[in-house]
Protein backbone atom coordinates (compact mmCIF):
# COMPACT_ATOMS: atom_id res chain seq x y z
CA UNK A 1 0.00 0.00 0.00
CA UNK A 2 1.49 3.24 -0.58
CA UNK A 3 0.35 7.05 0.90
CA UNK A 4 1.04 9.60 -1.79
CA UNK A 5 2.89 12.84 -1.61
CA UNK A 6 1.08 15.26 -3.95
CA UNK A 7 2.69 17.77 -5.47
CA UNK A 8 2.27 20.33 -4.53
CA UNK A 9 1.32 20.33 -0.89
CA UNK A 10 -1.07 21.76 1.03
CA UNK A 11 -0.23 24.29 3.57
CA UNK A 12 -2.36 22.91 5.96
CA UNK A 13 -0.54 20.82 8.39
CA UNK A 14 0.38 16.93 8.68
CA UNK A 15 -2.68 15.37 7.86
CA UNK A 16 -4.25 12.16 6.45
CA UNK A 17 -7.14 12.62 3.53
CA UNK A 18 -9.42 9.56 2.54
CA UNK A 19 -10.71 9.74 -0.21
CA UNK A 20 -12.69 13.24 0.11
CA UNK A 21 -13.01 12.47 3.49
CA UNK A 22 -10.34 15.11 6.05
CA UNK A 23 -9.24 12.19 8.80
CA UNK A 24 -7.43 12.73 12.05
CA UNK A 25 -3.67 14.07 12.19
CA UNK A 26 -0.83 12.04 12.10
CA UNK A 27 2.26 13.24 14.34
CA UNK A 28 5.68 11.90 12.24
CA UNK A 29 9.17 10.85 13.92
CA UNK A 30 12.00 10.07 12.01
CA UNK A 31 14.19 7.41 13.54
CA UNK A 32 17.76 6.79 12.71
CA UNK A 33 18.54 3.69 11.06
CA UNK A 34 22.26 2.29 11.50
CA UNK A 35 22.99 -0.49 9.87
CA UNK A 36 26.32 -2.32 10.27
CA UNK A 37 27.11 0.79 12.34
CA UNK A 38 27.11 3.35 9.52
CA UNK A 39 24.23 6.18 9.09
CA UNK A 40 22.55 5.93 5.74
CA UNK A 41 21.14 8.76 3.98
CA UNK A 42 18.35 10.41 2.54
CA UNK A 43 18.41 11.11 -1.62
CA UNK A 44 16.13 13.76 -3.29
CA UNK A 45 16.44 13.15 -7.45
CA UNK A 46 15.75 16.93 -8.92
CA UNK A 47 14.02 17.73 -12.36
CA UNK A 48 17.57 18.49 -14.27
CA UNK A 49 18.78 15.00 -13.53
CA UNK A 50 20.78 16.15 -10.45
CA UNK A 51 21.09 13.69 -7.06
CA UNK A 52 20.98 14.88 -4.12
CA UNK A 53 21.76 13.37 -0.33
CA UNK A 54 21.74 14.21 2.84
CA UNK A 55 18.86 14.53 5.87
CA UNK A 56 15.48 15.23 5.40
CA UNK A 57 14.40 17.80 7.26
CA UNK A 58 11.03 18.96 6.72
CA UNK A 59 8.28 19.00 3.85
CA UNK A 60 6.04 21.69 3.84
CA UNK A 61 4.03 23.54 1.33
CA UNK A 62 6.33 24.74 -0.55
CA UNK A 63 9.79 23.41 0.13
CA UNK A 64 11.83 20.41 1.10
CA UNK A 65 14.96 21.11 3.54
CA UNK A 66 17.73 18.91 3.40
CA UNK A 67 20.76 18.99 5.76
CA UNK A 68 23.71 18.02 3.67
CA UNK A 69 27.59 18.17 4.63
CA UNK A 70 27.35 22.02 3.36
CA UNK A 71 24.74 23.08 5.67
CA UNK A 72 21.10 23.02 4.89
CA UNK A 73 19.58 23.10 1.25
CA UNK A 74 16.24 24.78 0.83
CA UNK A 75 14.87 22.91 -2.53
CA UNK A 76 11.46 24.27 -3.85
CA UNK A 77 9.13 21.25 -4.11
CA UNK A 78 8.01 21.75 -7.99
CA UNK A 79 11.69 21.22 -8.51
CA UNK A 80 11.94 17.65 -7.04
CA UNK A 81 11.19 14.59 -9.41
CA UNK A 82 11.41 11.76 -5.90
CA UNK A 83 12.44 11.09 -2.95
CA UNK A 84 13.57 8.18 -0.84
CA UNK A 85 14.52 8.05 2.97
CA UNK A 86 17.25 5.89 4.54
CA UNK A 87 15.47 6.10 7.91
CA UNK A 88 11.88 4.37 8.58
CA UNK A 89 9.11 7.16 9.58
CA UNK A 90 7.12 6.51 12.46
CA UNK A 91 3.46 7.41 11.25
CA UNK A 92 0.94 7.97 14.23
CA UNK A 93 -2.27 7.57 13.55
CA UNK A 94 -4.03 9.35 16.87
CA UNK A 95 -7.86 8.37 16.06
CA UNK A 96 -6.25 4.78 16.07
CA UNK A 97 -3.70 5.46 18.41
CA UNK A 98 -1.47 3.45 16.50
CA UNK A 99 2.02 3.85 15.41
CA UNK A 100 3.12 2.24 11.53
CA UNK A 101 6.67 2.02 10.47
CA UNK A 102 7.65 3.22 6.61
CA UNK A 103 9.88 4.91 4.30
CA UNK A 104 9.94 7.46 1.55
CA UNK A 105 10.81 6.31 -2.03
CA UNK A 106 10.26 7.22 -5.37
CA UNK A 107 6.77 5.66 -7.25
CA UNK A 108 6.59 4.60 -10.95
CA UNK A 109 5.99 8.11 -11.98
CA UNK A 110 8.62 9.78 -10.35
CA UNK A 111 6.57 11.01 -7.62
CA UNK A 112 7.54 10.65 -3.81
CA UNK A 113 5.73 8.44 -1.78
CA UNK A 114 5.57 6.99 1.69
CA UNK A 115 5.12 2.91 1.51
CA UNK A 116 3.25 2.14 4.31
CA UNK A 117 2.71 -1.84 5.90
CA UNK A 118 -0.67 -3.92 4.69
CA UNK A 119 -0.93 -4.41 8.17
CA UNK A 120 -1.85 -1.09 9.47
CA UNK A 121 -5.55 -1.38 8.16
CA UNK A 122 -5.05 2.13 5.76
CA UNK A 123 -6.58 2.33 2.68
CA UNK A 124 -5.40 2.73 -0.03
CA UNK A 125 -6.44 6.50 -0.88
CA UNK A 126 -4.81 7.94 1.92
CA UNK A 127 -3.02 10.98 1.22
CA UNK A 128 0.08 13.12 3.35
CA UNK A 129 -0.37 16.57 2.71
CA UNK A 130 2.44 17.56 4.66
CA UNK A 131 5.39 16.30 6.74
CA UNK A 132 7.22 17.53 9.65
CA UNK A 133 10.32 15.60 11.72
CA UNK A 134 9.22 16.00 15.49
CA UNK A 135 12.00 15.77 18.13
CA UNK A 136 11.88 12.09 18.68
CA UNK A 137 12.59 10.90 22.62
CA UNK A 138 16.77 9.15 22.00
CA UNK A 139 18.13 7.46 24.66
CA UNK A 140 22.12 8.90 23.68
CA UNK A 141 21.85 12.21 25.65
CA UNK A 142 21.73 15.33 23.17
CA UNK A 143 22.90 19.09 24.37
CA UNK A 144 22.25 21.74 22.63
CA UNK A 145 22.32 25.72 23.67
CA UNK A 146 23.06 29.22 23.41
CA UNK A 147 25.96 32.02 24.88
CA UNK A 148 24.26 35.59 23.88
CA UNK A 149 26.54 38.71 24.84
CA UNK A 150 25.87 42.45 24.74
CA UNK A 151 27.67 45.58 24.74
CA UNK A 152 26.46 49.58 24.46
CA UNK A 153 28.84 52.54 24.93
CA UNK A 154 27.33 56.03 24.84
CA UNK A 155 29.28 59.24 25.46
CA UNK A 156 26.37 62.46 25.93
CA UNK A 157 26.53 64.75 28.83
CA UNK A 158 26.63 61.15 30.23
CA UNK A 159 29.02 58.39 29.80
CA UNK A 160 26.42 54.62 29.61
CA UNK A 161 28.27 51.48 29.23
CA UNK A 162 25.53 48.47 29.35
CA UNK A 163 26.93 44.73 29.43
CA UNK A 164 24.11 41.54 29.19
CA UNK A 165 25.33 38.12 29.05
CA UNK A 166 22.60 35.22 28.87
CA UNK A 167 23.26 31.36 28.84
CA UNK A 168 20.46 29.10 27.98
CA UNK A 169 21.05 25.78 27.74
CA UNK A 170 19.39 22.33 27.21
CA UNK A 171 19.54 18.62 27.75
CA UNK A 172 17.61 15.56 26.53
CA UNK A 173 17.70 12.25 27.43
CA UNK A 174 14.92 9.39 26.78
CA UNK A 175 11.78 10.83 28.31
CA UNK A 176 13.41 13.90 30.01
CA UNK A 177 14.59 17.13 29.03
CA UNK A 178 16.10 19.95 31.41
CA UNK A 179 16.48 23.77 30.59
CA UNK A 180 18.94 25.81 32.96
CA UNK A 181 18.90 29.86 31.93
CA UNK A 182 20.63 32.60 33.53
CA UNK A 183 21.25 36.18 32.43
CA UNK A 184 23.08 38.94 34.07
CA UNK A 185 23.25 42.68 33.17
CA UNK A 186 25.57 45.50 34.21
CA UNK A 187 24.71 49.32 33.44
CA UNK A 188 26.78 52.03 34.56
CA UNK A 189 26.66 56.28 34.13
CA UNK A 190 29.76 58.26 34.90
CA UNK A 191 30.74 55.25 36.70
CA UNK A 192 27.79 54.88 38.91
CA UNK A 193 26.25 51.75 39.02
CA UNK A 194 21.95 52.20 38.09
CA UNK A 195 21.43 48.38 37.10
CA UNK A 196 22.96 45.25 38.52
CA UNK A 197 21.34 42.03 38.17
CA UNK A 198 21.06 38.38 37.87
CA UNK A 199 18.35 35.90 36.89
CA UNK A 200 18.19 32.24 36.98
CA UNK A 201 15.76 29.69 36.15
CA UNK A 202 16.16 25.63 36.18
CA UNK A 203 13.59 23.85 35.14
CA UNK A 204 13.07 20.00 34.72
CA UNK A 205 9.93 17.87 32.42
CA UNK A 206 9.69 14.43 32.79
CA UNK A 207 7.47 13.21 29.85
CA UNK A 208 4.25 10.92 30.70
CA UNK A 209 3.43 10.62 26.91
CA UNK A 210 4.35 12.27 23.46
CA UNK A 211 2.87 15.56 24.37
CA UNK A 212 1.91 15.63 28.32
CA UNK A 213 4.66 16.40 30.61
CA UNK A 214 5.73 16.72 34.22
CA UNK A 215 7.72 19.93 35.22
CA UNK A 216 9.63 21.08 38.23
CA UNK A 217 10.62 24.58 38.57
CA UNK A 218 13.47 26.58 40.56
CA UNK A 219 13.57 30.56 39.77
CA UNK A 220 16.42 32.99 41.57
CA UNK A 221 16.51 36.97 40.72
CA UNK A 222 18.89 39.04 42.73
CA UNK A 223 18.62 42.99 41.50
CA UNK A 224 21.43 45.28 43.46
CA UNK A 225 19.42 48.35 42.65
CA UNK A 226 15.77 47.82 42.71
CA UNK A 227 13.48 47.57 46.05
CA UNK A 228 12.43 43.74 45.57
CA UNK A 229 16.18 43.24 45.67
CA UNK A 230 15.59 38.86 45.46
CA UNK A 231 12.90 36.98 44.54
CA UNK A 232 12.77 32.75 45.02
CA UNK A 233 10.43 30.52 43.56
CA UNK A 234 9.51 27.14 43.75
CA UNK A 235 7.08 25.20 41.34
CA UNK A 236 5.83 21.91 40.19
CA UNK A 237 2.63 20.93 37.78
CA UNK A 238 1.63 19.58 34.80
CA UNK A 239 2.69 20.62 30.99
CA UNK A 240 1.41 20.27 27.52
CA UNK A 241 3.74 20.16 24.47
CA UNK A 242 1.53 21.18 21.43
CA UNK A 243 3.88 21.10 18.92
CA UNK A 244 8.40 20.14 18.85
CA UNK A 245 9.69 20.15 15.35
CA UNK A 246 11.75 21.67 12.80
CA UNK A 247 9.51 24.75 12.07
CA UNK A 248 9.53 25.30 16.24
CA UNK A 249 8.09 24.55 19.39
CA UNK A 250 5.22 25.71 21.79
CA UNK A 251 4.61 24.48 24.87
CA UNK A 252 2.39 25.39 28.68
CA UNK A 253 2.96 24.63 31.89
CA UNK A 254 1.01 25.17 35.38
CA UNK A 255 3.14 25.13 38.43
CA UNK A 256 1.49 25.36 41.97
CA UNK A 257 4.32 26.38 44.59
CA UNK A 258 6.01 28.83 46.95
CA UNK A 259 7.23 31.95 46.01
CA UNK A 260 9.96 34.69 48.35
CA UNK A 261 10.16 38.08 48.00
CA UNK A 262 12.96 39.89 49.53
CA UNK A 263 13.73 43.63 49.30
CA UNK A 264 16.28 45.72 50.38
CA UNK A 265 15.13 47.18 53.93
CA UNK A 266 15.37 43.86 55.34
CA UNK A 267 11.97 42.84 55.15
CA UNK A 268 10.57 39.57 53.65
CA UNK A 269 7.06 38.45 52.07
CA UNK A 270 6.55 34.30 51.26
CA UNK A 271 3.39 32.78 50.36
CA UNK A 272 1.97 30.15 47.88
CA UNK A 273 1.33 30.98 44.41
CA UNK A 274 0.04 29.48 41.29
CA UNK A 275 1.48 30.20 37.93
CA UNK A 276 1.74 29.64 34.17
CA UNK A 277 4.60 29.43 32.18
CA UNK A 278 5.43 29.32 28.57
CA UNK A 279 7.63 28.60 25.81
CA UNK A 280 7.55 29.47 22.11
CA UNK A 281 9.56 29.59 19.16
CA UNK A 282 9.27 29.68 15.34
CA UNK A 283 11.84 29.62 12.43
CA UNK A 284 11.12 31.59 9.33
CA UNK A 285 13.33 32.11 6.12
CA UNK A 286 15.12 29.30 4.38
CA UNK A 287 17.55 26.88 6.84
CA UNK A 288 15.84 28.39 9.95
CA UNK A 289 18.00 31.67 9.62
CA UNK A 290 15.46 33.71 11.54
CA UNK A 291 13.77 32.81 14.88
CA UNK A 292 10.89 34.30 16.87
CA UNK A 293 10.60 33.31 20.30
CA UNK A 294 8.87 34.22 23.86
CA UNK A 295 9.57 32.54 27.01
CA UNK A 296 8.13 33.76 30.76
CA UNK A 297 5.84 32.97 33.80
CA UNK A 298 2.97 34.40 35.00
CA UNK A 299 1.95 34.42 38.82
CA UNK A 300 -0.56 34.79 40.80
CA UNK A 301 -0.43 34.31 44.86
CA UNK A 302 -2.64 32.29 46.77
CA UNK A 303 -3.23 35.38 49.21
CA UNK A 304 -3.06 39.70 49.27
CA UNK A 305 0.80 39.73 49.59
CA UNK A 306 1.06 40.96 45.76
CA UNK A 307 -1.29 41.29 43.12
CA UNK A 308 0.23 39.88 40.08
CA UNK A 309 4.39 38.82 38.91
CA UNK A 310 5.15 38.96 35.62
CA UNK A 311 8.82 37.91 33.75
CA UNK A 312 9.25 37.40 30.24
CA UNK A 313 11.50 37.95 27.22
CA UNK A 314 10.07 38.23 23.88
CA UNK A 315 12.66 38.80 20.99
CA UNK A 316 14.56 37.62 17.42
CA UNK A 317 17.21 35.87 16.66
CA UNK A 318 19.23 36.25 13.00
CA UNK A 319 21.54 33.44 12.44
CA UNK A 320 24.75 34.21 10.24
CA UNK A 321 26.18 31.30 10.06
CA UNK A 322 25.78 28.04 11.54
CA UNK A 323 26.90 29.13 15.01
CA UNK A 324 27.43 32.87 14.89
CA UNK A 325 23.95 35.16 15.50
CA UNK A 326 22.24 38.55 16.35
CA UNK A 327 19.73 39.14 18.65
CA UNK A 328 17.10 41.89 20.02
CA UNK A 329 15.23 41.05 22.77
CA UNK A 330 12.88 43.06 25.20
CA UNK A 331 12.43 41.88 28.47
CA UNK A 332 9.84 42.69 30.95
CA UNK A 333 10.13 41.97 35.19
CA UNK A 334 6.64 43.74 37.11
CA UNK A 335 5.90 42.87 40.44
CA UNK A 336 2.34 45.28 41.47
CA UNK A 337 0.65 45.07 44.96
CA UNK A 338 3.30 44.72 47.23
CA UNK A 339 4.69 45.80 49.66
CA UNK A 340 7.41 47.24 47.17
CA UNK A 341 6.64 47.26 43.51
CA UNK A 342 8.84 46.89 40.53
CA UNK A 343 8.45 47.80 36.77
CA UNK A 344 11.80 46.53 34.79
CA UNK A 345 11.83 47.25 31.21
CA UNK A 346 14.98 46.27 28.67
CA UNK A 347 16.25 46.11 25.41
CA UNK A 348 19.06 44.17 24.74
CA UNK A 349 20.81 43.51 21.57
CA UNK A 350 24.63 42.06 20.76
CA UNK A 351 25.98 38.50 19.24
CA UNK A 352 25.54 35.00 20.38
CA UNK A 353 27.12 31.57 19.61
CA UNK A 354 25.26 28.38 19.69
CA UNK A 355 25.90 24.93 19.90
Amino acid sequence: MLVRLPRPFFPLGFRVVRGHALMACLGLALALALPHGAVEADTVWMNNGDRLTGEVKELDAERLSLLTPYGVIALEWHQIEAIESAAEIVARDETARQAYLSRLRPAEDGAAVIAVAQETGLPEAAVIEQVLVPRPFVHKPTWQGSLELGFNYKTASTRTEDYTATVDTELRHASWRHNIYANYLRRTDDAATTAHLFGGNIASDRFLTGTLFWQGRARYKWDQIEEVSQQTALGTGPGYQFWDNETGAFSLSGLMGRLRYDYNDGGSDSFFAASLRWDYKRYFLDSNRLELYSTGELTRPLNSSSDINLDAVVGMRYRMTDWLSWFLSYSRNQISGSRQNLNEKRISTGLGVSW
